[in-house]
């Protein structure tokens, strides 16, 4: 046979083994809206670093590995240790645009006499949301989209992870993707830096401010203004900016006897607890251990926000987990392999004429 033509036999077979999709499966935390009698998808295992994008929200989910790490500190004492599961949670702190578009799907409603938000006037009289409504139609006001949404109540917190497909972080939960196995004392180390949270700087109105660092935020910024700020898993904005709602009951003793694994705080209780420390605090407000005690009905803080997070077992709908590479190759693939036929139908034609040519052929 034509050597040229061995040569093209052997080329094209390799453009067909490069063709094929690059093998990297979806996350098995599978979030998914099929039945459970679906096929699940392939798995892979997880790693530090990877993302997943919630459909119903828009929201960038991060991974955070099962562990564990010494919860509290000198101030929130005892300091015990806890072990979590995997889960995921939000990178940032849900935005006006996003808790809008779950206003106008839900309505606003009211729970044990508080609304999930209540936008207008707050605090003496004072306009402080950022979200409005018009003729039963709520719209982030202009040029705040990306901010955190705020003077949002426990309920509405709750109901708006629910809605999107999670939950509440737990205060373990909270503080773990906030420190980490190595309990920082600060979402990015040990040693407070003012450039790498939203906390009441030389640019904040009050007298407890620090002239020291200034970065241009009076108040709130937008969610993700300071990546330097991530916590270990990449988790952004959780020192500072806003105060952010967990799950958890408020108990002044439950430390003493909080479950090792996957504590859920306590049964019951009068106030719930916000985790964080916001714009309008101090810097030891913003350590990764610090919590509050609010009222569950507390929608006129100005300074409460929140952010939610997904059990790996909970399927929920979401991107794929996949490299860009495999999505492309998959989406091309029919017409990969359509192309590839025709052209080895092609080649074969081409070698018989090759084949019967060399058979006809009288040597001079």
């Amino acid at each position: 046979m034509n050597k040229h033509v061995v040569f093209s036999v052997t080329a094209l077979l390799v453009i067909l083994a490069g063709c094929r999709p690059e093998s990297v499966p979806a996350a098995g935390s599978g979030v998914t809206l099929a039945p459970p009698t679906a096929a699940p998808r392939p798995t892979r295992v997880l790693e530090m670093g990877d993302t997943q994008t919630r459909i119903r929200d828009g929201m960038v989910m991060v991974y955070v590995p099962a562990g564990q790490f010494e919860m509290g500190s000198s101030q929130e004492q005892p300091v015990h240790t806890v072990a979590l599961d995997v889960f995921w949670v939000d990178q940032t702190e849900v935005t006006n645009a996003q808790f809008t578009a779950f206003l106008n799907e839900q309505g606003n409603q009211v729970e044990d006499g508080v609304s999930w938000l209540e936008p207008g006037a707050g605090r003496w009289g004072i306009v402080y949301g950022h979200i409005e409504e018009d003729d039963g139609v709520f719209h982030p006001e202009p040029g705040y989209e990306d901010y955190p949404v705020i003077e949002v109540s426990w309920y509405g917190a709750a109901a708006y992870c629910g809605w999107a497909g999670g939950r509440l972080p737990t205060e373990a939960e909270w503080e773990y993707a906030a420190r980490g196995p190595q309990a920082r004392v600060y979402p990015w180390g040990n040693t407070f830096d003012g450039e790498r949270t939203n906390y009441c700087d030389a640019s904040c109105s009050y007298d407890w401010r620090d002239t020291d660092f200034d970065d241009g935020f009076a108040q709130w910024a937008p969610v993700g203004s300071y990546p330097h700020g991530a916590s270990w898993c990449g988790a952004l904005d959780m020192a500072g900016n806003v105060w952010e709602w967990v799950s958890d009951w408020w108990s002044e003793d439950y430390y003493a006897h909080s479950p090792t694994k996957n504590p859920q705080g306590p049964d019951s209780g009068t106030i719930r607890i916000a985790r964080g420390g916001s714009w309008f605090d101090e810097d030891w407000q913003v350590s990764a251990s610090c919590r509050k005690g609010l009222t569950p009905s507390s929608y006129r803080m100005h300074w409460v926000g929140f952010r939610c997070v997904v059990p790996a077992q909970l399927l929920i709908a979401t991107t794929p987990l996949r490299k860009p590479l495999y999505t492309l190759g998959k989406a091309l693939s029919n017409f990969a392999v359509l192309a590839v036929m025709v052209g080895l139908v092609a080649v074969a034609s081409g070698v018989m004429q090759v084949v019967r040519g060399e058979d006809l052929r009288i040597d001079p």
